[in-house]
């Protein structure tokens, strides 16, 4: 089997076991979810009196862009904030901190400004397994449909939108793979977001500061991507001493030309290490 296609396994399978092989992950989902999916569910069956408020916080983290204080728009705040914390304590969800400084009031009577005002500091949570994510993305939000044996439908909608379900999996894999290189743990690498940006891998050790960006697309990713993440940098005063680009589908000549000890270029052949 192809590495892409072991990737793409591994972004649905990876705390879910199969015995059988398979020549694609849709044809594994077929089989191996979707007829199961009453037997599966028993695993996301929380209890108490909050079930189906964890259950909709957890749909709303498999979607959005996994800022902490997204669940409460949906849920009343306090049970927003009581929902996710039970979900950080059981392990269910893991917890990114931001990397953004508060501004400081220099006097008691000081307003900040009208934007900052309206712009709220937020951590990110993400699953503790690509399974559990899976599944409230595309099997909760539609069981439904899958009582009434309408696989086809949720088999569709799978598939037309595996690409941007999948974007999140590699990025992680991303910071996997980074930390190998450098020989550091992979709790130094998170992302990085404030109000200005957003940047999906962040390094910062021993004065050294990595970004990067990670690709999942079908095609070749060209200088604009670096000089776009730059950009994005210097709008966040942030003075990188390495950049790393990893894309699921190589690069162009004019990015291979460039690349040197600054600028590093991770494609999908280079993930053979973590197998």
């Amino acid at each position: 089997m192809e590495l892409g296609e072991i990737l793409k396994f591994h972004f649905v399978f990876d705390a879910f076991d199969i015995c059988t092989k398979y020549d694609d992950v849709f044809s594994a989902i077929e089989a191996e979810i979707l007829p199961n999916f009453r037997e599966i569910g028993e695993r996301f069956s929380f209890g108490g009196e909050y079930e189906k408020e964890l259950k909709q916080a957890l749909m709303k983290f498999a979607k959005s862009d996994r800022k902490k204080i997204g669940v409460a728009k949906i849920l009343p705040r306090f049970t927003a904030q009581k929902i996710t914390q039970i979900l950080l304590e059981a392990g269910f969800l893991n917890l990114e901190k931001s990397h953004e400084k508060r501004p400081v009031k220099l006097h008691k009577n000081d307003k900040l400004p009208r934007i900052l005002r309206r712009y709220q500091i937020t951590d990110k949570v993400h699953f503790n397994d690509n399974f559990s994510r899976f599944w409230f993305r595309f099997i909760e939000p539609n069981l439904q449909i899958l009582a009434q044996g309408e696989y086809e439908k949720v088999i569709g909608e799978i598939r037309e939108d595996f690409d941007n379900y999948a974007s999140f999996g590699y990025e992680i894999l991303c910071r996997e793979l980074l930390a190998n290189y450098l020989n550091i743990d992979i709790s130094q690498i998170s992302s990085y977001w404030d109000k200005n940006s957003e940047i999906d891998i962040f390094a910062k050790f021993e004065g050294f500061l990595i970004v990067g960006e990670c690709k999942y697309k079908e095609r070749k990713i060209s200088k604009n991507v670096l000089n776009e993440l730059l950009a994005k940098c210097e709008n966040s005063a942030l003075a990188p001493d390495m950049v790393a680009l990893f894309s699921k589908s190589g690069f162009s000549g004019e990015l291979e030309k460039i690349k040197n000890d600054r600028i590093l270029l991770f494609d999908i052949e280079d993930f053979k290490i973590l197998l």
